[in-house]
């Protein structure tokens, strides 16, 4: 596989499971917005201020009212990681592809796309169906590529696209709370805000599985960062990288840095931090993926250069 191929599939994934979480952030955060006491936009400048986006956005708007931030995460052709965006560099990345993947994946990415630009998928307040219809959306194109692989380099490139975008926007969205907390300074709601973290990250069945009790901050961090079973905790996607990354060549060095992250993880007490020392330990996280999405593009898609 020529390397420029394997940084296709490697983006494709990406920018499909971009799509699917930052779907997710908004419903994240829509619901806690209802029960916000106070600024409604503080709570909404958390997550423009967690995607790093802060300079791109006040160029556009003026204020953080929530049309605005919705519109900036789903529209915005000057927000490169808007879902507009995503999904055209997906439906790009999907068409240089093609030739390695089922049509029907092929497909899936160009009609999600199609219905967005109709107009058909709607991302705003009240339209929660249509937020989790661009997330079956993303889930649908990884089941079509389980279905239709085994192991080998095209299955483990895209999967590690999944998991290293996966593993980031989980870290950004858990930071919002931390975020908007420091915005706000007053608000303390943790049990409504954690119980609808755990139901936008699909986690609330698995975790009360596991806890066996009432949701408690303490408990629901320890649960997403490190449970070893359910595939949206930390832990477990940067499990799943490293499994990615033990199949691929040239592959020691990246191996190391992705168990040194792991260790770092299952290493923290992140159940007794509070929200300064969480944030701290998120925005580090956020640094160490950067830093193992740049280890990969040296490792294999710069060869071509």
């Amino acid at each position: 596989m020529l390397s420029r191929d394997a940084e296709h599939l490697y983006w494709l994934s990406r920018y499909v499971e971009r799509v699917e979480n930052t779907a997710r952030l908004i419903n994240v955060n829509s619901e806690l917005m209802l029960d916000f006491p106070g600024d409604k936009t503080l709570g909404w400048q958390s997550i423009i201020e967690t995607l790093d986006n802060v300079d791109i956005y006040q160029r556009r708007y003026i204020t953080f009212k929530e049309a605005n931030v919705i519109n900036f995460l789903c529209y915005e052709e000057a927000n490169p990681n808007s879902i507009k965006n995503s999904l055209i560099k997906a439906a790009y990345n999907v068409k240089e592809t093609r030739d390695y993947l089922p049509q029907s994946a092929t497909e899936q990415v160009n009609n999600l796309l199609n219905e967005f630009n109709r107009g058909t998928l709607k991302a705003r307040r009240g339209q929660p169906k249509d937020l989790y219809k661009l997330i079956e959306g993303a889930q649908r194109f990884f089941g079509i590529i389980n279905d239709n692989f085994s192991t080998g380099l095209v299955f483990e490139f895209i999967r590690l696209g999944r998991y290293i975008e996966r593993v980031d926007m989980i870290s950004r969205t858990l930071d919002t709370l931390c975020v908007s907390k420091k915005n706000s300074q007053t608000h303390d709601f943790s049990t409504l805000e954690w119980a609808s973290m755990l139901r936008n990250l699909s986690a609330q069945g698995a975790y009360r599985e596991e806890a066996k009790g009432e949701i408690e901050r303490g408990s629901v961090l320890r649960f997403l960062f490190k449970n070893r079973g359910f595939p949206r905790s930390l832990n477990t996607c940067l499990r799943e990288i490293d499994k990615c990354v033990a199949v691929l060549p040239n592959n020691s060095l990246l191996k190391e840095e992705v168990y040194k992250v792991i260790e770092r993880i299952m290493s923290s007490r992140v159940e007794s931090y509070d929200d300064d020392k969480l944030h701290a330990f998120l925005d580090n996280l956020q640094g160490k993926i950067s830093n193992l999405d740049q280890r990969i593009h040296k490792s294999w898609f710069h060869l071509h250069a």
